[in-house]
């Protein structure tokens, strides 16, 4: 598999808080990455210093081309999409609304959006503010994927969702992963993590503490121990 991103060194600042030390990462084309560890380690800091959002120093590679330095509407034009914790819909736009917002000059028809995510299709001309809180992760997710990217970031997809539709994002994300998509995912559900990762990575203390296959990382309890565990 091709390498999209490739994260040498990689340094990052909130103000004068030197929260990333030298972090080390690939993602391929058509994998899944998954950032593990507790809240605090770096995880979040790590995809925003790679869009941008965040003062920082080191190399990010995509696709052979050096982002630090770029400014966030470049890099996202470069193909590289980021789907934040918060989801940040449009409340008083409609779902078929905030998703032609997504839409670049290499467009993706919203057909495709419907057909991906058919619940969404069923409630395109509501508010997005109306929408249940996995109804809006799922629109965040289908906007950022209206810009054609070729590796998409997603940070906690899960965070207070019901089971069943952790379980529905879980499936939409290896939907992403079988059509090619690389994608960078911070999970703080370890089950979910490990079922549809390739790799995992550990982050603590802003560093990369263990990288390996999810099998791998059940097989080491000092790891999650120390690492991940309450």
């Amino acid at each position: 598999m091709k390498t999209m991103l490739e994260i040498r060194g990689l340094h990052a600042f909130y103000g004068q808080s030197h929260v990333l030390h030298g972090v080390d990462l690939d993602v391929r084309q058509g994998e899944i990455v998954s950032l593990l560890g507790r809240n605090g380690a770096g995880r979040s800091s790590t995809l925003k210093a790679v869009m941008g959002m965040l003062r920082s120093s080191g190399s990010v590679r995509f696709k052979g081309v050096e982002l630090i330095g770029r400014k966030i509407f470049q890099i996202a034009r470069h193909g590289l999409a980021y789907v934040p914790e918060e989801r940040a819909v449009f409340p008083t736009l409609t779902v078929q609304q905030n998703l032609l917002l997504g839409q670049q000059r290499e467009r993706v028809a919203i057909e495709d959006m419907w057909q991906l995510m058919p619940q969404l299709a069923a409630r395109k001309h509501v508010a997005a503010g109306l929408l249940s809180g996995g109804e809006q992760q799922m629109l965040s997710l289908c906007r950022s994927l209206m810009g054609k990217p070729q590796l998409i970031m997603v940070d906690e997809p899960t965070e207070g969702l019901a089971p069943h539709m952790v379980q529905a994002v879980a499936q939409h994300l290896l939907a992403l992963r079988a059509q090619g998509l690389g994608v960078l995912l911070v999970e703080q559900k370890l089950d979910i993590a490990l079922e549809i990762s390739d790799r995992v990575l550990v982050m603590g203390h802003g560093r990369i503490v263990f990288a390996g296959t999810p099998h791998e990382l059940r097989a080491n309890p000092a790891v999650r121990q120390k690492w991940l565990e309450v």
